[in-house]
């Protein structure tokens, strides 16, 4: 594969610098990765640039910044992660807040994600699937889960290519899908197939993200990975310092905030989609993740 890896500075996390400021470390056809590190004391830090047609994943590790393009803003805190671009080419830009910043930045072209997971919308993120149809612009922000978090440690600890395109291509297709009860398309199995021999806690977090409107089952979800129920219990909690019970709650705002991006902003149907069938818990859920109620979230979309 033709590509270019900076030789000043590769993907490993160096000291922090006096400034904030960004760097590419790897560019290859239809797909770059870059970091934005450092500190900013006062006034902020600024980078302005274009999309090109471009969705550019955004995973923001620490400090806090704004996202804003031509017609969405999004406020970026430790741990969450935003997808922006697409359509046609336009510009993006980028504010850091004072405070020390470490933000992993990857840029992927359509053409690069349509030849390794398949042009069919149906089995994608309704906002990627919308712009690998027709060009649609991108516009989301949530939180990160296990998936940007292991991508993240991926981004700050390899230069090499190939582990990087498998790792990108193992989150798209894990994060990307939406809840399906049936077999993926067949362009859309060969991404998944690195995906589908992770460990038994990886798997579990997968099934949990495919099936968010059904009630968490443990003896069932531990039969379908092979290891008992209690053990299972265990290494979630131990590897990743959340219940699965967490893990469901998060998943399942998360994949609200996806619905209420994509324009399903009725609160009650996005809370009967993602598994609450009273709509105080899932307010509550929402806001002990998010920091606010859905109704003030819908309220801070409409108004970027």
């Amino acid at each position: 594969m033709n590509a270019q890896i900076a030789n000043n500075r590769g993907p490993a996390k160096a000291a922090v610098p006096a400034r904030v400021g960004e760097t590419w470390w790897l560019e290859t056809p239809g797909m770059r990765c870059g970091r934005i590190s450092g500190k900013t004391v006062a006034g902020g830090w600024r980078w302005k640039n274009s999309s090109d047609g471009q969705v550019w994943l955004w995973l923001n590790r620490s400090g806090s910044g704004l996202l804003w393009g031509e017609k969405d803003r999004f406020i970026l805190k430790p741990g969450m992660f935003a997808m922006t671009g697409g359509g046609k080419p336009a510009d993006w830009s980028c504010m850091r807040f004072p405070g020390e910043h470490d933000v992993e930045v990857v840029a992927i072209s359509r053409e690069w994600l349509e030849q390794r997971l398949g042009s069919n919308p149906s089995f994608l993120h309704p906002q990627l699937g919308k712009w690998l149809l027709d060009g649609t612009g991108v516009a989301f922000c949530g939180l990160m889960g296990v998936w940007e978090k292991d991508l993240c440690e991926l981004l700050q600890t390899t230069t090499d290519i190939s582990q990087v395109e498998q790792h990108l291509l193992e989150w798209a297709g894990l994060r990307l899908l939406r809840e399906q009860e049936m077999d993926p398309a067949p362009e859309v199995k060969p991404a998944l197939q690195v995906a589908q021999k992770r460990d038994a806690v990886r798997r579990a977090l997968d099934l949990l993200m495919r099936r968010l409107h059904l009630p968490l089952d443990l003896v069932a979800l531990a039969k379908e990975v092979g290891v008992a129920p209690h053990h299972l219990s265990r290494r979630v909690s131990h590897e990743t310092g959340k219940t699965l019970q967490r893990h469901l709650r998060r998943l399942r705002v998360e994949r609200a905030c996806q619905f209420f991006d994509s324009g399903t902003a009725k609160v009650a149907e996005v809370a009967s989609m993602v598994g609450y069938q009273s709509l105080s818990h899932f307010a509550k859920a929402f806001r002990e993740e998010m920091g606010n109620t859905p109704s003030v979230w819908l309220a801070r979309m409409r108004r970027c």
